[in-house]
């Protein structure tokens, strides 16, 4: 798991904390001021204000003109041509000039690894993000993913473990054709680099 997870949506509307609350009611979530700037992060953990033992925190970065969030949004526009398929670069580029909110859940590795439940609840929550205002993931050292989840662009560089859900931008269609892809298999990896589904997909 890389150090953040981003989800980036289309919808800038506010998630009450209470919805987060409900949504995962295994773990703690709470408010917490971010020192030096307005506003405040979510911390999430197994004990309710315990900042030593956090699992991961959430920021809300809007994106307009002059933001952090616009200079992300430019930084992954100018980053595309480093992976693949040219057909999900495309596809990105003009997705993420609409992006108005970026979600970055910041993982802290070290207190993970002590509690072997603790990653389902990241996933969890950044799953109850996702239900709240859509949009797709990017995940650092790993790609993007399209507004179903699914696996759509890749560094190649990136770490080759597992298999995962991914899909193929039909763009004669505008449809996305989805499959397993075994991130392990190098001739899976570059077929679906070249925007083409692997000879042997999975379903």
């Amino acid at each position: 798991m890389g150090d953040y997870l981003r989800l980036l949506t289309i919808n800038d509307r506010d998630i009450p904390l209470a919805s987060l609350q409900r949504a995962v009611p295994t773990v703690a979530i709470w408010s917490v001021d971010h020192p030096g700037l307005l506003g405040n992060y979510l911390a999430i953990g197994p004990e309710y204000g315990n900042l030593q033992n956090v699992w991961t925190t959430i920021e809300r970065n809007p994106v307009a003109p002059n933001t952090l969030g616009a200079e992300e949004v430019a930084e992954f526009i100018d980053s595309l041509d480093a992976g693949g398929p040219a057909s999900a670069s495309r596809w990105l580029a003009e997705y993420l000039e609409t992006i108005r909110a970026i979600y970055a859940l910041r993982i802290y590795p070290e207190a993970i690894v002590d509690n072997p439940q603790a990653e389902d609840a990241v996933y969890a929550v950044r799953s109850a993000l996702r239900d709240a205002v859509g949009g797709i993931g990017q995940w650092d050292g790993h790609g993007f993913t399209n507004e179903d989840d699914r696996l759509i662009w890749c560094d190649p560089r990136m770490e080759r473990v597992g298999k995962t859900e991914a899909a193929i931008l039909d763009e004669s269609t505008g449809l996305w054709i989805p499959f397993k892809l075994n991130l392990e298999d190098p001739e899976d990896l570059e077929a679906f680099l070249k925007g083409e589904v692997p000879k042997r997909p999975r379903h």
